[in-house]
């Protein structure tokens, strides 16, 4: 497959029972423009607004990925992902008649080859991924989670499991590349213990779940009140056998299904992430919580390199914008332009600016000439400036924007600053609401805190 985007040929639907909600529900596929992305739609709601499959939909994770817009809900989105993540489809429509996909055998399976079945369209527009450059990392100590994402030239995954008991136990598996998705996990069904069953239904959860869409592992004895308990609730068939590992002895697709239904998860909430990753995942005892948290961080690094792409490369180490690139951002030029280069970017959070003081600026012939001091106007100037890339960078179009500062709170002047000295600008949105935006800026050199501000913008039209 090229590395352009990809669709399907035209509309193809599966039915069944959620999951989780029980509820009864069908899913249509239908092909989608190039660079819309993967978008569910409730069809069973009056005037229900699209949402996107982007981590900043999430809205739940208890055993699933539930994503929300408004008064809507789709439960249980990750095996579906998985699915079009595995066929490498960038934009679809996914219609919904009810809440939930349903899940019919618990896997990404039934996805898979609905989409083989209806066939995948090359487009014109490249497919754009979001690529790890470094190491990051996260921690549940709490619930003994560890991942870290390493720079890799495609998608690999390294996944560990580790359950107290033996039914489950601790099992490993490894996903060298995408292309080994569809015939080593894509079939991994989803599981549970027996003995979780009745807590999980307590909780809202897994009221359409059966033998024919979940593994359930037996791991512990059962009195018969008990076990006929369980199976009145849950509608096990009469004669089901609990005397072996996999409740009905049933067999296992894979001899570690857990753990490979575990990196189908996994391939799936990523999916939330809005760009194919390149990066090596590796997981020690994650779920959707952990996954969720990390295609947060990466959702927020990938804005940061769709900015980078589209406004200037990093054309040496250590910064994102140089002085080229900053001028497609901001209309200042000399000699208002005060900000250097963009070391740091991270959209609708912080920014780090630099800007090089000079003898040559034309300030210092009137300010000061005897003693040069670059005026505390100009370095809160530059400051605004610096927290103007990163405010243009949280809207639409910002090249037909222009920031305004409207307030300035709390100014200090903590050392003077010098011809020779560079300046490192940091800036941190603290609010931002409707075209209005609150920051706190502080200037250093050589580590120092010379300068400091709270600073209140709008952005308008030009």
């Amino acid at each position: 497959m090229s590395d352009r985007q990809h669709t399907i040929q035209g509309p193809i639907s599966l039915n069944g029972i959620g999951l989780h909600t029980g509820h009864p529900s069908g899913l249509t596929f239908k092909p989608a423009e190039p660079n819309t992305g993967i978008v569910f739609i409730r069809t069973d709601q009056v005037d229900a607004k699209p949402i996107p499959a982007i981590v900043d939909y999430v809205v739940d994770v208890s055993r699933a990925t539930v994503l929300g817009n408004e008064n809507t809900r789709v439960h249980t989105v990750e095996h579906v992902l998985a699915a079009l993540a595995g066929m490498k489809i960038d934009n679809v429509i996914v219609e919904l008649t009810a809440d939930e996909p349903p899940a019919i055998d618990g896997s990404a399976l039934p996805f898979v080859e609905a989409l083989k079945k209806v066939g995948i369209v090359e487009q014109d527009a490249e497919r754009v991924y979001m690529e790890v450059d470094k190491t990051y990392s996260y921690h549940d100590e709490k619930n003994a989670v560890d991942i870290v994402v390493v720079p890799s030239a495609e998608f690999r995954v390294t996944y560990m499991i580790d359950y107290k008991h033996m039914s489950i136990g601790t099992q490993y598996t490894s996903m060298y590349s995408m292309e080994e998705f569809l015939e080593e996990f894509s079939r991994a069904r989803t599981f549970c213990l027996l003995s979780e069953m009745e807590s999980l239904r307590a909780a809202g959860l897994i009221r359409g779940g059966t033998l024919s869409n979940a593994v359930v592992f037996v791991d512990r004895e059962f009195s018969d009140e008990e076990f006929a308990h369980l199976r009145e609730v849950f509608k096990f068939d009469h004669d089901i056998d609990r005397t072996h590992t996999v409740l009905g002895n049933y067999e296992l697709r894979y001899p570690n299904e857990p753990v490979r239904h575990k990196t189908l998860d996994l391939v799936g909430d990523l999916t939330l992430v809005g760009a194919p990753i390149k990066g090596h995942v590796l997981v020690a005892r994650g779920g959707h919580a952990s996954h969720i948290e990390v295609a947060k961080q990466l959702r927020k690094v990938f804005e940061g390199q769709k900015i980078t792409r589209r406004f200037g490369s990093k054309s040496g180490a250590g910064y994102v914008f140089d002085s080229q690139a900053i001028q497609n951002l901001l209309p200042h030029r000399y000699p208002m332009l005060l900000v250097d280069r963009i070391l740091e970017l991270t959209p609708e959070e912080r920014v780090v600016g630099l800007k090089n003081v000079t003898r040559n600026e034309q300030f210092f012939e009137g300010h000061f000439p005897d003693h040069p001091i670059m005026p505390g106007v100009l370095i809160i100037e530059a400051m605004g400036q610096t927290g103007g890339v990163l405010l243009l960078n949280s809207v639409d179009n910002p090249e037909t924007k222009v920031v305004y500062f409207t307030g300035l709170d709390n100014i200090k002047f903590r050392k003077p600053v010098i011809p020779g000295d560079q300046i490192r600008f940091t800036v941190e949105m603290l609010l931002f609401r409707r075209g209005i935006c609150k920051m706190k800026g502080e200037a250093h050199v050589d580590g120092v805190l010379v300068a400091e501000a709270d600073m209140t913008a709008v952005v308008v039209d030009k």
